[in-house]
């Protein structure tokens, strides 16, 4: 049952959203139809995260969903980012998103990159932390060494004596072309480089360029990148995601690896290949970047591969350096280097010697190596390098705790004995317990000897102290219990309070910041139990004067117990809410118990002239929230009408909607028991507007609305929808009035009896369930139709 309605609920879901991310349930699956759905705007699909999110769904769970009906990287990401993310799909997605093909281009995406398998090792933090851009801002200088090529575009601008702008872009076989110029080749020359050929081209038409600066026909040249070119390059190796992918020539090899995801857990930070034509171009060491900042200029090109091998050297970090984890070295670093990479040694290490747990053939055996007789050694593969912490025992010292002026850590050079010990702390405070202090102990640096001490015995003070010893003093306010008393009801902070002797009613009273406006000072109760007749207690009914002085002055015990009554016959003003087609909306106060639906309408001064007086409904909370729940679970596999009421009730909240036929109330001058009910606190009464159509929804060809005409019947409003669409189930086909109340259609010997239709009605024509399941999502679609058609009507009739 409850995978049912999982199913159910997500039915409902999918309804919307399966249509607009380009996951469609139905055999055309169209590019058309795809490319129709990303049109979709953002706040039809936020309705549907916004269902999702009331459910429970997670963001992971309708991920996997949609994947696996066929939704791409860019429909789930659009729906992270709607959904409140920061518009990256999921980590498992990206782990699943194919690389080739995708465009890393000047739209400046960011990629969130998979976690690394192991997250301590050194560098993969960079990878997976911070959301690193793929192509650098379109609006920072152009660097002075970038060469320019096909497909960047250049912004050309002359001033002075002429004014003209050209915009023109490096074609394919490196060359601009202006109008009555010959093309200009500039492939591989710098910005610096191309003005000065540029400039030499134009001189030609424009001779101001030409001549010297004082001269008024001096023309100036100014030539920019506007944009600079897209490279397809391959990343391959061991990465998160290799493959094939478009970016900005401004792109660095750092971006490139992150818009790839990162060397994975075998891969190599410290030799990446940068291969052009078929040929090494250079290695880069990313532990430069890593503890300099520095990386190499080089901006990659069309074609260009980014290899990265696995990584052939690794040893981890345990204990007391300043960063631990997995290092990848070459077959040169020593331990010198390795202390570099971590930072050195914590503040709390031991410096002078480190632990070495390595490999032998098929087992591990532990070296000890001194630092002070050998600073460096080899260092092999899959070392596990331990520097082990200093013990927070002060081995040389004592403490103190509890009921002294100045506890704390004392050395042994200075006190050695409990005596010297309490006269260095500044003695006892006022309510220390001197009988009964503690001495712990330690052995073998755990604590496990208690001595109990009397410090006001001369020869327990002259016990000489030990390295670690722990002196513990209580005071009086731990070991004695005075006990508590308690108030409740009508005061301002009802609670339990500490007992002390002498209190009275009126401390008490005080101790709960007095008695609130509501209360009755002639009837406060004193519960106390009765010591000599076991399980009895005894009443005590007190007065107060206005100064809170009791009438009996009757001093407190400990666990008494007193109540403040309410003033007789008080009660707070309770109220309703009316809205719609009324005169006077708004909140109504209940007058008296009896206060009924027809004396709020005679005091609101009546309706308007469009409204529905059969379309009056009474919206009231209820308690049984266990109760609408299985109800909800009941309707949907029934299509009763009682099953029908109860999930209307369900999806409301914890709330029930009562249907009000409003003619027959006002025609009876509210003589009308069915209708005129007796209104409750928190009631919400909503008359609606005239409606004078008809709605058809459900298991018919098309849902529809028809205007409403005299005689019009159940069967003639499904005909005019197309007839009955798919599995249709005419049996309990049923109707929903505009107040809220529902008539199913009945059989009587073979029999039809439709219920009659009125103007604002919904006929709904409930689905067969499927009996077979070929898919989840086909079983949900059998499942799902009552849910999904009563949740239209609650929009439609507004509750």
């Amino acid at each position: 049952m409850y995978f049912k309605l999982y199913l159910i609920d997500m039915r409902k879901f999918l309804f919307g959203l399966l249509s607009l991310c380009v996951i469609t349930l139905s055999a055309q699956n169209s590019s058309a139809a795809k490319e129709a759905a990303r049109q979709a705007p953002d706040s039809q699909i936020q309705q549907y995260i916004a269902q999702a999110k009331a459910q429970g769904y997670s963001l992971s769970a309708v991920e996997n969903i949609l994947r696996a009906q066929g939704a791409t990287y860019q429909d789930l990401a659009r729906l992270s980012a709607l959904w409140g993310g920061t518009g990256e799909a999921s980590e498992e997605v990206i782990m699943e998103q194919e690389s080739i093909g995708t465009d890393f281009g000047l739209d400046a995406k960011t990629v969130d990159a998979p976690a690394q398998t192991r997250a301590a090792r050194f560098g993969a933090s960079f990878f997976n932390r911070a959301k690193l851009t793929e192509t650098p801002e379109l609006y920072i200088a152009t660097p002075s060494d970038y060469q320019l090529g096909p497909g960047d575009e250049l912004s050309i601008q002359l001033f002075g004596a002429s004014e003209e702008m050209y915009e023109v872009q490096i074609t394919r076989e490196g060359y601009i072309k202006v109008p009555r110029l010959a093309p200009v080749y500039l492939s591989g020359l710098s910005v610096s480089q191309a003005k000065a050929r540029i400039k030499s081209a134009f001189s030609k038409i424009y001779t101001g360029l030409s001549v010297s600066s004082d001269q008024a026909s001096k023309v100036d040249l100014m030539v920019s990148l506007r944009s600079a070119r897209s490279v397809v390059i391959n990343i391959s190796g061991n990465v998160q995601v290799p493959g094939t992918y478009t970016i900005s020539a401004f792109s660095s090899v750092l971006n490139a690896l992150y818009a790839a995801g990162g060397p994975n857990a075998v891969g190599t930070y410290r030799d990446i290949k940068i291969i052009r034509n078929g040929k090494l171009l250079q290695s880069i060491d990313l532990y430069d970047f890593f503890l300099e900042g520095t990386l190499p200029t080089l901006y990659l090109k069309d074609q260009d591969i980014i290899q990265v091998p696995a990584l052939q050297k690794e040893i981890e970090l345990k204990g007391g350096f300043k960063t631990i984890g997995f290092f990848e070295l070459t077959e040169t670093e020593s331990l010198q280097d390795i202390l570099s990479f971590s930072g050195g040694f914590s503040s709390n290490a031991y410096k002078e010697r480190v632990l070495i747990n390595r490999i032998n053939g098929y087992k591990r055996e532990t070296l000890s190596y001194n630092l002070k007789d050998r600073t460096s050694f080899a260092i092999e593969d899959g070392d596990v390098i331990t520097a082990n912490l200093i013990n927070d025992v002060v081995e040389n010292g004592v403490s103190i705790e509890g009921a002294v002026y100045l506890p704390g850590l004392y050395s042994l050079s200075s006190v050695t004995t409990i005596g010297a010990l309490l006269e260095a702390s500044k003695g006892l405070t006022l309510d220390a317990f001197p009988a009964r202090a503690t001495l712990y102990r330690r052995n073998y640096e755990i604590e496990s000897e208690a001595q109990s001490i009397d410090l006001q015995n001369a020869s327990d003070l002259n016990i000489v102290l030990r390295g670690g010893d722990r002196l513990y003093i209580p005071s009086s306010k731990d070991l004695l219990d005075f006990g508590q008393v308690s108030i409740s009801g009508q005061v301002q902070s009802p609670g339990s309070y500490p007992f002390r002797k002498g209190m009275q009613i009126s401390d008490l009273l005080l101790l709960g910041d007095g008695l609130k406006v509501n209360a009755n000072s002639s009837a406060i109760t004193l519960y106390r139990m009765d010591l000599n007749s076991e399980g009895t207690t005894t009443t005590t009914t007190i007065s107060l004067d206005e100064n809170l002085v009791p009438s009996n002055n009757i001093l407190l015990q400990p666990d008494d117990y007193v109540v403040v009554r309410t003033k007789s016959g008080y009660q707070t003003i309770e109220t309703v809410s009316l809205n719609g087609e009324v005169k006077n909306r708004g909140i109504y106060a209940l007058k008296n118990k009896n206060y009924s639906l027809f004396d709020l309408f005679r005091d609101a001064d009546g309706f308007l002239d469009e409204a529905n007086l059969k379309g009056i409904t009474v919206t009231r909370s209820i308690i049984q929230a266990e109760t609408n729940q299985k109800a909800l679970s009941a309707a949907a596999t029934n299509t009763s009408e009682a099953s029908i009421t109860g999930l209307l009730s369900g999806l409301s909240g914890d709330r029930v909607v009562i249907g009000i036929d409003g003619e027959k109330l006002m025609n009876s001058g509210g003589l009308d028991q069915k209708n005129n009910i007796i209104l409750k606190e928190g009631d919400e009464i909503y008359v609606s507007k005239l409606d004078n159509t008809i709605s058809v929804v459900g298991a018919v060809q098309q849902n529809s609305k028809q205007v409403y005409r005299n005689g019009l019947t159940v069967k003639q409003v499904i005909n005019n929808s197309g007839g009955y669409g798919e599995r249709p189930n005419r049996k309990n086909v049923y109707v929903v009035y505009q107040n809220g109340s529902i008539k199913k259609r009945g059989h009587f010997l073979g029999l039809r009896f439709d219920p009659r239709l009125e103007p604002g009605a919904t006929v709904v024509v409930p689905r067969k369930a499927e009996k077979e399941r070929s898919s989840v999502l086909g079983e949900t679609v059998g499942y799902v139709s009552t849910l999904a058609t009563l949740a239209l009507l609650i929009k439609q009739l507004g509750i």
